[in-house]
């Protein structure tokens, strides 16, 4: 059996190649304690990401305003010196969304999200059988008759595990009538 012999170390001394405050013995408690604090952290959980986003003035320049809408992972540059915009920062928060309108005759609907969009549409309107056509810039268009009384499910999906930007155009078939929508999408 080797026998250890202890000195006494100054605070500035390297005990097992580790500053002396650092050596000590663990208990299976603490290393428990290390353990659940590494699995709480959060720190790259979309609920701490943040975006930013461009608010040109009203006499902004062109390139101010090609900025506006454009969702930045970074805090974006000013485009030149004198810039005045005003650049926000925004939390991600997930979680589902939904916008609900009316559309008679035609309506651009624009967001980002993730994959699967879902719509319902329902004939508020006086004809009792308008044609409605929904067409996605990103996974095709979508037909149907839309009766009073009947809500119409559409079901849009495209396999993305990222932020899209979705671009929806509503076309109704009909004089005089109104369909409501419920857009229902996931951030």
């Amino acid at each position: 059996m080797v026998k250890r012999t202890f000195q006494h170390t100054g605070n500035d001394q390297l005990v097992y190649g580790l500053p002396k405050h650092m050596v000590g013995s663990s208990t299976n408690e603490s290393l428990k304690k290390s353990k659940t604090r590494k699995e709480n952290d959060n720190s790259t959980t979309p609920e701490n990401v943040v975006f930013w986003t461009v608010h040109p003035k009203a006499k902004a320049c062109d390139k101010c305003q090609a900025m506006e809408g454009i969702k930045f992972k970074e805090k974006p540059d000013r485009p030149h010196p004198n810039c005045k915009c005003e650049i926000r920062k925004h939390e991600y928060k997930p979680g589902k969304r939904t916008i609900v309108g009316t559309v008679s005759g035609s309506r651009n609907v624009s967001f980002a999200g993730l994959g699967h969009v879902d719509i319902e549409l329902s004939n508020i309107g006086v004809a009792p059988l308008p044609g409605v056509r929904i067409t996605s810039n990103l996974a095709g268009m979508q037909e149907r008759l839309v009766p009073l009384g009947i809500p119409q499910l559409f079901d849009f999906n495209i396999l993305t595990d990222t932020h899209v930007n979705w671009d929806f155009w509503f076309e109704v078939f009909a004089e005089n009538t109104t369909i409501r929508y419920v857009i229902n999408y996931e951030m």
